[in-house]
């Protein structure tokens, strides 16, 4: 493909000042509006919008080519495929697979290891051993997706002895590091039943919405660990509460839930063994400063990328919703 004119690019992501020098002194055609009280009139000349635009800004950029989402998730956008239609979209996929990772890690090891009820313990002033524990080590692990966030999960269990088994969409003839199997969807109720620990790391798409049901929860080990920082739909709450009532698996760890904020009703609020945070697992800008460094350094390639012409990194399928 040819190169492109200069571009009139809109920064809405947080972005420094540092960042903001960079992205002028490296890309000197390019007219960047990074804040504005007239966003109306400058979106008719937007050309590329790196961040989260909403619907009705989409619609307001006449000129709009292309957009660089800062999330790994696509799926609000994909939704939107008849209004970006001739619109390129790219994610930030790559940049929360090592975060991501160490948050499953440590959730792992804290329900292994009964952190949750040792925290409680201290806040009630009681010394009391908990004679249950366990390791990762030769523990058959069962990753669903294998994507930027799976392959780093894969990587840092194969670390610690665990036997990495992944599921993917498409059957794929190829390896991927840190696996020691790759399977596709039709294989997932045999391997269900066999694993100690499965993590759900799948984007929300057609096939993945409500993939773990009542009987999947029930089909697993008593003491398996399940651990969704994917997408919440991926496992059905109602369902999930059931099983847990009723005395199944050793533990569980949620990032993300079917609906956000989890209802302060809910009853995974008070069970023993559910550890609950607000989807924090991939924090990006002001929470990590690493995330946030990888989040710029795909935009930066990819701004190069769409000036020179080339193909751009991180292409969201519209039709597979990644």
């Amino acid at each position: 493909m040819p190169k492109r004119n200069a571009s009139v690019v809109w920064v809405k992501a947080p972005c420094d000042k540092e960042v903001r020098e960079k992205l002028t002194a490296k890309f000197d055609k390019c007219s960047f509006v990074f804040e504005t009280n007239d966003i109306d009139f400058s979106l008719k000349s937007v050309e590329i919008i790196i961040g989260e635009p909403s619907e009705n800004e989409i619609l307001q950029a006449e000129n709009l080519k292309w957009i660089q989402l800062t999330w790994a998730g696509a799926d609000k956008y994909v939704k939107m495929k008849d209004i970006l239609s001739d619109i390129i979209l790219t994610n930030a996929s790559g940049a929360f697979g090592q975060i991501i990772s160490e948050y499953v890690i440590g959730m792992i090891i804290s329900l292994y290891r009964s952190f949750p009820k040792y925290w409680k313990n201290q806040n009630e002033h009681i010394w009391q051993k908990n004679n249950s524990s366990d390791t990762i080590f030769g523990k058959k692990v069962l990753i669903l997706g294998t994507g930027d966030i799976g392959k780093n999960v894969a990587v840092r269990l194969k670390a610690f002895g665990a036997c990495v088994n992944g599921i993917r969409k498409k059957r794929s003839s190829s390896s991927i590091v840190g696996f020691d199997n790759i399977y596709d969807l039709s294989s997932l109720d045999e391997l269900i039943v066999d694993s100690d620990i499965i993590i759900g790391c799948l984007p929300d798409t057609n096939e993945t919405r409500g993939l773990i049901t009542y009987n999947r929860l029930k089909a697993m080990k008593k003491d398996a660990i399940l651990i969704n920082v994917g997408r919440g739909n991926l496992i059905r709450t109602d369902d999930l509460i059931k099983v847990l009532e009723s005395g199944h698996l050793k533990g569980v760890a949620l990032d993300v839930f079917e609906n956000e904020p989890l209802a302060d009703s809910s009853l995974l609020w008070n069970m023993d063994n559910v550890i609950i945070t607000p989807h924090i697992a991939g924090p990006s800008f002001g929470g990590n400063a690493n995330v946030q460094n990888l989040i710029w350094s795909i935009c930066f390639e990819n701004i190069e990328r769409y000036l020179n012409g080339d193909e751009l990194k991180n292409t969201v399928n519209f039709f597979e919703g990644y």
